[in-house]
């Protein structure tokens, strides 16, 4: 019996091992203000064609563009308006060897999108062009809306009044042509 094991155990030491997660960024169950890409570690190097990551929180999809790797390290770009809470990522990548891997796991985001603090520049600049809208007030807004209020006529009223005039025109000139043309019966009585 010792002879037979000997031998199965030599054989599955020299057998490639498979590719196995080593670690992520954020790690798996970790809490960071916020993240701009996902990154995977594996044991081997992964096929760059088969990598699938995808990243989902509470509006969905949270990934931007594809995943690329790099030897045995995957990463996935996330959407710049990351929101604050959960992240699920879902992971399946092929080893060099041909054997798919697959798997999840969760980080959370306590901060939202960056957006808001870029929002908080434009508003100095919002406020340093106001002044310039305020001193000089009407010229070039106030003929558009002057124009079209003056006019009071909507943009459909036109086609429509157009569209009742065909109708008023074309129905009638119809009826009067079924009146005066003789009928089909008549023409063929007389022809010999």
């Amino acid at each position: 019996m010792l002879a037979l094991a000997i031998p199965a155990a030599a054989a599955r030491a020299a057998l490639p091992a498979h590719a196995q997660l080593v670690s992520t960024t954020p790690a798996d169950g970790a809490s960071v203000a916020t993240a701009t890409e996902v990154t995977l570690t594996f044991s081997e190097d992964v096929n760059a064609r088969f990598v699938q990551v995808r990243v989902e929180g509470a509006r969905g999809d949270e990934t931007d563009g594809a995943p690329s790797a790099q030897g045995g390290t995957v990463t996935q770009p996330l959407a710049a308006d990351l929101p604050a809470g959960e992240h699920m990522v879902t992971f399946r990548v092929v080893s060099v060897d041909g054997h798919p891997v697959s798997g999840t796991f969760a980080f959370t985001t306590t901060r939202g999108p960056a957006t808001a603090t870029a929002t908080s520049s434009p508003t100095p600049t919002a406020t340093s062009t106001a002044p310039t809208v305020v001193s000089s007030p009407g010229p070039s807004p106030s003929p558009v809306p002057t124009s079209s209020s003056s006019e009071g006529v909507p943009g459909w009223l036109i086609p429509a009044v157009l569209a009742i005039i065909a109708v008023l025109v074309v129905v009638p000139a119809l009826l009067l042509s079924r009146r005066t043309t003789p009928p089909v019966e008549a023409a063929d009585e007389d022809l010999p």
